[in-house]
């Protein structure tokens, strides 16, 4: 572990003198901001954690959204809920029905939307869950609805781990931005592959980046934005700001800005 970190340190030391461009990094609540110090105090994914992020003024908010059994769009990480009840296998009625841990409700996406656009100048970033077959298609067209019925096309982004899948939302709405979202060390698309097929950001997960440093101005050369994930300690804080990250993803914001 020392080895790492004395190697870790080299790494940015060389780095931050030719790679680092500003300090101000913009900060993305993951799942909304659902913590307060290092704890969690609400659920993730729910309006209480968008209206608190709200009220602090991010630049971003990162989202999670599943269609139900009978075609609903709901706004929840994990696809399980309870042994007896998922988002993609279960009714609206049933997911609605059920309370998270501190009391709030599974929101729709039309509930998060018409939220979050009373904060326009806050980025709602979209993650696309993945589902079988044409269901994944049948998401995306859904959510442009909603998307497009409440003006928010400049406010949005879209994200996914497949490439199959933002190549279908640009098919759709050329004009969406979306993100290109991966933690694989070994098969994260390469700056000119990034450009090539159109997308406008990159979300990689640490790992990802510090094997590939080089990739860092090279995507800024592009105009490619880059998000960094997990940023939960002021060092990694402090890794997004010397490299010169875009953005910063992060449950914890009291714990990386005190």
């Amino acid at each position: 572990m020392k080895k790492f970190f004395a190697i870790f340190s080299v790494v940015i030391l060389a780095l931050s003198s030719c790679c680092k461009q500003s300090s101000e990094v913009k900060i993305l609540a993951h799942r909304g901001n659902a913590s307060t110090g290092s704890e969690f105090t609400t659920d993730e994914n729910t309006l209480d954690a968008l209206r608190r992020a709200q009220e602090l003024n991010f630049a971003g908010v990162e989202f999670d959204v599943h269609l139900t059994a009978d075609n609903q769009l709901v706004i929840r990480h994990d696809n399980k809920i309870t042994d007896e009840l998922s988002c993609q296998g279960s009714t609206f009625e049933e997911i609605r029905a059920h309370r998270l841990p501190f009391g709030n409700q599974i929101p729709t996406l039309r509930e998060w939307l018409e939220q979050a656009k009373k904060t326009p100048h806050i980025y709602q970033l979209l993650e696309i869950k993945s589902h079988k077959g044409e269901r994944e298609k049948e998401l995306i067209t859904k959510s442009l609805e909603i998307i497009r019925e409440l003006d928010m096309l400049d406010q949005m982004y879209m994200l996914s781990f497949k490439t199959e899948t933002l190549d279908e939302v640009l098919r759709q709405e050329p004009n969406m931005k979306v993100i290109y979202n991966s933690s694989n060390l070994h098969h994260s698309l390469k700056p000119e592959e990034v450009k090539e097929r159109g997308y406008n950001a990159i979300s990689y997960n640490i790992n990802v980046i510090l094997n590939h440093t080089e990739w860092i101005e090279q995507f800024r050369q592009y105009g490619i934005e880059t998000f960094l994930w997990m940023v939960n300690t002021p060092y990694t804080y402090n890794i997004a700001k010397e490299l010169g990250f875009t953005w910063a993803t992060t449950d914890f914001y009291d714990a990386i800005t005190k």
